[in-house]
Parts: C-alpha cells; sequence; structure tokens
C-alpha cells in the first residue's frame, strides 16, 4: 500500500507595516497623554505643573553653560538611545523601540495639555519651540533604528552605490543613526535656548 502524505496549506503572515504600527503607537499614546492630563485636574496641573509665568519668566534671563548642557544631555539621550540600539539587535527590539516611542509620544500629550491650562496657546507654541529643531534629527534616529528592527532585505538595500563601502547596510543604518543622535544632541544644547529664550522675551 501506497502511504498518502497529506499538504498542509503554507501561510504567509503578512508583513508587519512598521512605519504605519510607530506611528500609530505615537498617535495611541499621545491620546493617552492628553487623557491623563485631563484625569490629573486643572488645579493640579497648575499647582504642580512645571510651566506657569514666574518659571517661564526665569529662563528668559538664565545664563546657560551650553557646553556642560551639551555633556549632560548627551550623557543623558544616549543612555536611552544606546540601549535601544542594542536591543536593536534581539528580539527585544521591537518591544524597546516600541516603548520608547509610546513613552516620548505620551509625555509630549501631558505636557501639551499642562502648557494649554497654565499658559493658553502661549505655553503650546513654548512646548513647541522646546523640542525644535532637535527634534528632526532624533525622529531620523529612531528611524534608523526602525529599519533596523523591522525592515526587510529589500528595504535595506543601500542607495546610490554605498553597497561600494558599506557591505553591510545595518551597521550603515546604526552609524548614521548615531550621528543624527548626536547631531540633535547639540542642537537641543546650542541652538534651541536661543530659540527658546527669544521668543520668551518676546512675550
Amino acid at each position: 500500500m501506497k502511504s498518502r502524505t497529506f499538504k498542509t496549506p503554507h501561510l504567509e503572515l503578512p508583513k508587519l507595516p512598521w512605519k504605519g504600527f510607530l506611528a500609530g503607537c505615537f498617535l495611541i499614546f499621545f491620546f493617552l497623554g492628553i487623557l491623563t492630563a485631563n484625569w490629573a485636574g486643572q488645579e493640579n496641573l497648575i499647582q504642580y505643573g512645571m510651566l506657569n509665568h514666574y518659571y517661564v519668566g526665569q529662563l528668559a534671563y538664565i545664563q546657560l553653560d551650553a557646553g556642560a548642557y551639551f555633556m549632560y544631555l548627551l550623557k543623558r539621550r544616549m543612555r536611552v538611545f544606546g540601549m535601544t540600539a542594542l536591543l536593536a539587535y534581539t528580539r527585544f527590539g521591537v518591544l524597546m523601540l516600541t516603548g520608547v516611542v509610546s513613552w516620548y509620544a505620551f509625555s509630549l500629550g501631558y505636557l501639551f495639555v499642562n502648557a494649554l491650562v497654565c499658559m493658553k496657546f502661549q505655553g503650546m507654541t513654548i512646548v513647541l519651540l522646546s523640542v525644535f529643531p532637535q527634534i528632526i534629527c532624533y525622529a531620523a534616529a529612531f528611524f534608523g533604528l526602525g529599519r533596523i528592527v523591522f525592515a526587510n532585505k529589500a528595504e535595506l538595500a543601500m542607495p546610490f552605490g554605498i553597497s561600494r563601502l558599506w557591505r553591510n547596510p545595518r551597521l550603515y543604518l546604526l552609524l548614521s543613526s548615531i550621528l543624527c543622535m548626536i547631531s540633535g544632541i547639540w542642537l537641543e544644547a546650542y541652538v534651541n535656548p536661543v530659540l527658546l529664550q527669544s521668543y520668551i522675551r518676546r512675550m
């Protein structure tokens, strides 16, 4: 007797749309931050919130040592980024990257409500200025890590003939992300305080 073999259908799992996934996490936790701030109540935000006219007024004339501030931010920002970069090559990279993006989104949503309650639309402008222009570099840095974690081989193809110099596209993405992160820290230490103080003095 011939033995019969049963073939099970091969199911291909859909490709994870990682850009939309991270964007969705950002939006969800951004609104969760807004809801948490509203749940905290207006009185608590005014009493314990950092954004008030007295505190912001002090920022306008504070003398900041940009070099020391840069080193402080370098240690603080690179600690989280470095941990995320290390885990990006492991199975825990998805959780770490998603957690970092979600936490930043939650904090931003909470700060927006805090600023709106304490200082109206001027406070929201201050919050936006407090993350500009370094947010562009930070987003590019974590976008590079996102490609390392989620992207397939086709998306990791090196553009413009860079493959001749970089045979490992993930190493190229990692070094590019580190460069973007350091550039963002430099902007946050040297450029952002100038923009923020110039706006506050004109309020």
